[in-house]
C-alpha cells in the first residue's frame, strides 16, 4: 500500500522523474559524479534520485541548473492533451503585439501627414 497520495495511480500519472533524469544526464553525455559535483552532493545521493518516481522542486531545479536542462518545459509535454497551457498568456501577448504594431502605424501615419503638410 502506498502511504504517499501523489505516488497513488492517477487518471494522468506523472512521468517517473529519476528516470527522466538519468535519460537527461545520459543524453548530455555527462558522468554522474561530474553531475554530483557540480551539486556538491554525492554520487550516492545523485542516485538515489535516480530511483525517485518524484522528486521535490528544488533538488529538480539544482539538477537543471548544474546539468544545463530546462525539466520544467520538458514535464510540460507529460500534461493530458486536454490541459490548455496558459492559454490567457498567449492570447494577452498576441493582444499587446498588435496594440503595439497598431500604435506603430498610428505614429507612421502621423509622421507622413507632417510631410505632405495635412493638418487634420
Amino acid at each position: 500500500m502506498i502511504n504517499r497520495k501523489y505516488l497513488q495511480k492517477s487518471k494522468h500519472p506523472h512521468p517517473h522523474i529519476g528516470q527522466l533524469v538519468k535519460r537527461v544526464i545520459w543524453e548530455k553525455k555527462m558522468t554522474q559524479a561530474e553531475v554530483a559535483r557540480r551539486m556538491t552532493i554525492s554520487p550516492s545521493s545523485l542516485a538515489k534520485y535516480f530511483r525517485q518516481p518524484s522528486l521535490q522542486f528544488g533538488i529538480l531545479w539544482n539538477l537543471g541548473i548544474a546539468i544545463g536542462y530546462d525539466f520544467l518545459t520538458e514535464l510540460t509535454d507529460y500534461y493530458p492533451p486536454s490541459l490548455l497551457m496558459n492559454e490567457e498568456a498567449k492570447i494577452s501577448k498576441e493582444l499587446f503585439e498588435k496594440q503595439q504594431k497598431i500604435a506603430d502605424l498610428e505614429k507612421e501615419i502621423e509622421i507622413y501627414k507632417a510631410v505632405l503638410g495635412i493638418t487634420k
